[in-house]
């Protein structure tokens, strides 16, 4: 990342895995560079828990960057980019395939890689201006993205990151930013500020200042699981818990957190995690109501990001002495469901116009079906009745793009069945 997309997201991890949010600790993983590193940011693309990247610099400002690389879901990273060259220090990371990746630099450069990490082209978003650092970059799709800059505000492309429009209204100090939906956007930052865009992030209006705006602090992290749901972090153990779209915010504190309060995720409506400095994981399970510490504090690091995968696997990723630090949480399976529907088949694949799916059911029932983004986002969500014995469903695709999506069926709350298929042109 972190929506729309993260509506299909966590409710199909939650559904698939039965997560619970307790079960499994927080384990730490090394990574083989021995010198100081901070991780700033963290990606996982999306419909996989194998290959991830997370990228950081050596001191947290005009750095020296690094890209690192796993293969195995966390276990080993490699370094798989350097730069010796200051103000490369990599401080925000997107990848949309296991191929295809940006990363904005302190120096306000965007590279992108099209080879897995191997190689990276390096532009300048806006060669009338200098940048200063890339604090956050988002996609909302293989097209639509958005990226803050620190002297500039806001940019965004619609053509995939080949090239990025300053907004025409913006708002300048920004240190992270979410989709909600196709065209709505949150950015937060500086005196506790919260704005908005309707437009796709050309345009931004204020929506909220948090009670100590006064006192200059800020705001650091933005998550929406879908247009209605999301959740921003500060400082000192303030949250703000929105259920309509940032019409309202509604102040939640941690008790016992005095630091910087930098990423957030909401696994669904409920269960939502930040991170914090000193290092520790903070979890809610009742929407920010209460919170309770998922990990032992540690003060020698600091948490930048918090993401979870497609399989429920979350990451953290923060500074370290040697190294850096990644924290990896695995999901606990818990009572999933007897499997009900068998021999799931999609065809044509890859399509072009429509798909036909088909699958046998053992017990007839209701269910819904849904259809994702490779990053992601739900793009289809329809309820239908199935019959005992073999069934058959026609999905038109006349008004999706190229691309690699997922179907799944839920039944009862869980995801029964998944499936991957592909839209060529």
């Amino acid at each position: 990342m972190k929506k729309l997309r993260f509506y299909s997201v966590f409710s199909l991890i939650t559904l698939l895995f039965a997560l619970s949010a307790n079960a499994q600790t927080w384990e730490s993983f090394d990574t083989p560079v021995t010198t100081n590193l901070i991780l700033y940011d963290i990606s996982f693309p999306w419909g996989q828990e194998t290959i991830g990247f997370t990228g950081g610099s050596n001191v947290t400002y005009n750095g020296k960057g690094k890209i690192l690389k796993t293969e195995d879901g966390g276990e080993t990273w490699e370094v798989v980019w350097e730069s010796e060259v200051n103000g490369t220090g990599v401080t925000s990371i997107y990848f949309e395939t296991e191929l295809i990746g940006f990363a904005g630099t302190m120096g306000g450069d965007v590279m992108k890689t099209i080879d897995g990490g191997i190689n990276w082209t390096v532009s300048d978003i806006d060669a009338d201006q200098d940048q200063g650092e890339i604090t956050d970059m988002d996609f909302y799709d293989s097209d639509n993205g958005a990226l803050i800059s620190q002297w500039n505000g806001i940019y965004t492309t619609a053509d995939g990151g080949d090239s990025w429009t300053q907004a025409s209204t913006n708002y300048f100090g920004g240190q992270d930013l979410a989709y909600a939906d196709a065209t709505t956007l949150f950015v937060v930052g500086g005196e506790q500020k919260i704005y908005k865009s309707t437009d796709g992030g050309d345009t931004w209006i204020y929506s909220y200042s948090g009670p100590n705006a006064n006192m200059l602090w800020y705001n650091f992290g933005v998550f929406f699981l879908d247009a209605d749901n999301g959740v921003v972090t500060s400082e000192e153990g303030q949250t703000f818990i929105t259920t309509d779209g940032g019409d309202s915010w509604t102040l939640s504190t941690i008790a016992g957190q005095y630091g910087l309060m930098h990423g957030a995720w909401m696994l669904d409506a409920n269960t939502i995690y930040v991170c914090a400095t000193p290092g520790e994981v903070f979890l809610s399970t009742n929407g920010g109501t209460t919170w309770t510490s998922d990990n032992p504090q540690d003060f020698d690091p600091s948490y930048y990001k918090v993401k979870f995968t497609s399989n429920g696997t979350g990451f953290v990723c923060g500074s370290g002495a040697t190294g850096g630090t990644i924290l990896r949480k695995l999901p606990t399976v818990d009572g999933v469901n007897e499997m009900l529907v068998t021999n799931l088949n999609i065809y044509p694949n890859p399509a072009n116009d429509q798909i036909t799916l088909s699958f046998d059911e053992k017990v007839s029932g209701n269910y819904t079906l849904n259809i994702i983004s490779s990053i992601g986002k739900l793009m289809y969500s329809e309820e239908y009745s199935s019959l005992l014995g073999k069934n058959s469903i026609r999905i038109d695709l006349n008004h999706f793009s190229e691309g690699n999506y997922f179907i799944s069926l839920e039944r009862a709350n869980e995801v029964v069945l998944t499936e991957k298929f592909q839209i060529v042109r």
